[in-house]
């Protein structure tokens, strides 16, 4: 393969985002044309990724231990089963083999793997980039995992919906195709033998223990709670403030997380190339950047000022992630710090949809503005962190 290694094991991660965001895309056309509501399609979504839960921390471990290469085999060959799987599921449906009962249970199934292996597929990229590219690099090899995350993020949507005008199962079809492209760009990748610390490097790097991660789990799990607020609060605010309807309002929505990603994506590329920012840099500057875009979002009345939000607050997400991943890392074991993280997130997720069950829609602005701030209040608290001598594997 011509393509860097750090590359190709960031397409890995870019099949995250894609099977996620192209699965919601492809939502409305399986409630109208199978029998499942759409609350069983939203509790099959969600069982899948709340088993990350579980999965991400478990595969972190495993990376440390065993090195990431496997971690990451299995996580694409259980991306690869699970979409199949739907995609078989529903055919049959289609065909009318198989009834709404048997549709959800493998569905269900399909989920349930999904959740317990791909959840690996984060921390062990980003253990693998770190075990290439440690030292100097660690910023480099964190923002290729981003970027690689922010692509998938970007390109689902179109993939899916440039699919879907083929047929209900085509997504599933690219999911499953994309998949064992991935398999392939894996091949001549080095994989360095796994090296546990010794008891005293251990301890040099833990002065105070392992709470001392506690500051980077919590701007994970801000960051992911006030993101995912503004995504939620987002239509709403478009429909009351700019006086248009649901369907105008999404698609203007589409747009601007569009425009986001693509800002994303563009800093986190610029990143990966120059490498000209600390990791307490980035975190503080991301941090800033979250703030301000959410204290635009929340007095935005016109499209282009919703456009310059979500442009600011994805740019600050792009460069908060690498920065406090990076500090994670450098406590313990870098598989195990990043699926810790990545439980973190999903914390995250699970208290914004919590959120929105007990709060009025127009105040998820407010309230995404709001974690932002309190997050902001942790970055200070990892100044110290960047000063520990990274962990390796």
């Amino acid at each position: 393969m011509r393509f860097p290694p750090l590359w190709r094991i960031s397409a890995c991660a870019a099949l995250l985002g894609l099977g996620q965001n192209g699965l919601l895309v492809a939502l409305p056309v399986l409630v109208e044309r199978f029998g499942l509501p759409l609350s069983q399609w939203a509790g099959l979504i969600l069982l899948g990724s709340m088993l990350f839960l579980l999965g991400s921390p478990f595969w972190g471990r495993i990376a440390d231990r065993h090195g990431a290469r496997g971690v990451v085999i299995q996580a694409l060959l259980g991306y690869v089963t699970s979409f199949a799987l739907i995609g078989f599921a529903l055919w049959t449906a289609a065909h009318g083999w198989l009834g709404d009962g048997a549709l959800l249970a493998l569905v269900a199934a399909a989920r349930v793997l999904y959740g317990l292996t791909v959840s690996g597929m984060v921390p062990a990229c980003q253990q693998w980039s770190l075990a290439l590219h440690d030292g100097e690099e660690r910023v480099k090899a964190l923002a290729a995992i981003s970027a690689g995350l922010s692509s998938g993020r970007l390109l689902g949507p179109l993939i899916a919906a440039a699919s879907l005008s083929l047929s209900a199962h085509a997504p599933f079809v690219v999911m499953l195709l994309c998949g064992m492209l991935a398999l392939l760009l894996l091949r001549g990748i080095p994989a360095p033998t796994p090296q546990l610390p010794s008891a005293a490097s251990r301890a040099a790097r833990l002065p105070r223990g392992t709470l001392d991660l506690l500051p980077c789990l919590a701007i994970a799990l801000l960051l992911a709670m006030s993101a995912s607020l503004m995504q939620l609060g987002l239509p709403g605010a478009l429909q009351g403030r700019l006086d248009i309807d649901a369907t105008r309002a999404g698609h203007l929505m589409g747009i601007l997380l569009s425009l986001g990603a693509l800002g994303a994506l563009t800093i986190q590329l610029g990143i990966t190339r120059h490498r000209r920012l600390s990791g307490y840099a980035l975190l503080a500057l991301g941090a800033l950047g979250l703030v301000a875009g959410y204290g635009v979002l929340t007095m935005a009345i016109v499209p282009a000022s919703f456009g310059l939000g979500v442009m600011i607050a994805s740019v600050g997400a792009a460069l908060a992630v690498p920065g406090y991943t990076d500090a994670a890392t450098r406590q313990r074991s870098p598989g195990a710090s990043a699926g810790l993280l990545a439980m973190a997130h999903t914390l995250g997720y699970g208290a914004a949809t919590l959120t929105v069950s007990l709060a009025a829609a127009a105040h998820l602005l407010p309230l995404s503005l709001a974690a932002a701030c309190v997050l902001l209040l942790f970055v200070p608290m990892t100044k110290n962190h960047f000063r520990i001598m990274p962990a390796t594997s």
